[in-house]
């Protein structure tokens, strides 16, 4: 048996909100057992509990403040002082009680899809907040109160074991039709909140990110696997064209360009666009961009390529999609890139007789829309002048 009595993480502010709801949940308690029956011999309360038939909206929430018992509630509070102070400090009062809510609509939901029985108890709410912490904070630890074989005491605990464990625990006890008599799908429902909805905050940056949340995890194991998957790229790029041992005897120029390619590679890799276009652009100036090995592999050359012509930057997108032509020339990409070439060459370098060739090879294997756009673009450049002798 584990009961989170705390965490091991520090806070910088009270807890103000998480007091309040404790509080509320205990007053909404003393009140719900000091009152009657109605006429039809249910609680007063009844109607405040979460029903399939007969819903009402306020019941998503006020079903939150109605329990089945001091142990129904005294187990809620305990995970909710535990785990809620340190979510409230990183999200502050107002995010955390969209958090609170948001948790008791989901959980709500998830219960009245998936089971027709009344629900009732913050259980679902706390979830979300458990989510979040999973999220938030799971390298750092929950200190509990135990009882196990031969030991009673306070053991500090991974937070993603012990909220794993709740949540396997939801899964497996049939949170989707299972009749145990808790609400293992407003529990799970609770959990998805908490954890997509902060995912998200991660991502749009209305949360601020920590080196050790989940979302930074999950980047950095993202871009890890796509520099690897870059390098691998590049090694196959060589061992195809000059063999498997070639890297061995390269010249220091060959050496080079292999570097400083790779460098870029792994730029586009990580996402960082503009440092990679600055490279890039460093790059083309020492080395041709249609040299044999200039290239990048095939995703990323157009990747650097699309990033420039949106950077407004077509001299060197030029120089990037014509790389990519130079070095692939029968991929299925190579007439959109030679399109964009005619594209850039035309309208935004003033260089038309050089876009033709582009326009006029790539015309014979576009359709669609790119297609009618090559149309377009020969029909501004007009016919090839002849020269009379």
């Amino acid at each position: 048996m584990l009961i989170p009595l705390g965490t091991t993480r520090s806070r910088r502010r009270s807890p103000a909100l998480t007091y309040a709801i404790t509080a509320t949940c205990v007053a909404a308690f003393i009140v719900q057992n000091a009152t009657g029956q109605s006429t039809v011999g249910l609680p007063d309360w009844w109607p405040y509990a979460l029903h399939g038939n007969g819903f009402r909206w306020y019941q998503l929430f006020t079903s939150t403040l109605l329990h089945g018992g001091l142990l129904h509630l005294g187990f809620n509070l305990l995970v909710l002082l535990a785990l809620g102070p340190n979510v409230e400090d990183k999200l502050g009062h107002f995010k955390f009680l969209l958090l609170y809510l948001a948790g008791a609509a989901a959980a709500g939901g998830a219960h009245l899809t998936f089971s027709s029985n009344p629900a009732i108890g913050a259980s679902g709410a706390i979830a979300a907040v458990a989510g979040a912490y999973l999220v938030l904070f799971p390298g750092s630890r929950i200190i509990c109160f135990t009882i196990w074989i031969g030991y009673i005491g306070r053991l500090p605990v991974p937070a993603w074991w012990f909220i794993g464990i709740k949540i396997a625990i939801d899964i497996l006890a049939g949170g989707f039709g299972g009749n145990t008599g808790i609400a293992h799908a407003a529990h799970l429902g609770g959990y998805a909140l908490g954890i997509v909805g902060v995912l998200l905050g991660l991502q749009l940056r209305l949360i601020e990110r920590e080196p050790r949340d989940l979302f930074t995890i999950l980047r950095q194991k993202q871009r890890k696997a796509a520099i690897q998957e870059a390098i691998r790229e590049q090694q196959q790029r060589i061992e195809s064209t000059v063999g498997a041992d070639a890297e061995a005897h390269l010249s220091p120029e060959a050496r080079k360009m292999h570097d400083d390619r790779s460098t870029i590679a792994r730029l586009v890799a990580m996402n960082e666009l503009d440092e990679a276009s600055a490279a890039y652009e460093r790059f083309t100036q020492e080395h041709s961009a249609t040299e044999r090995g200039a290239a990048l592999s095939t995703k990323h050359q157009l990747q650097l390529a699309e990033h420039l012509l949106k950077s407004d930057r077509p001299a060197l997108a030029l120089r990037a999609f014509h790389g990519f032509v130079a070095a692939y020339p029968r991929d299925r990409e190579t007439p959109s890139a030679s399109l964009m070439m005619g594209l850039l060459l035309a309208r935004r370098l003033g260089k038309p007789e050089e876009a033709r060739p582009h326009l006029e090879w790539a015309h014979k294997r576009l359709a669609g829309d790119e297609l009618a756009l090559a149309d377009t673009l020969l029909a501004e450049i007009g016919p090839a002048q002849t020269e009379e002798n």
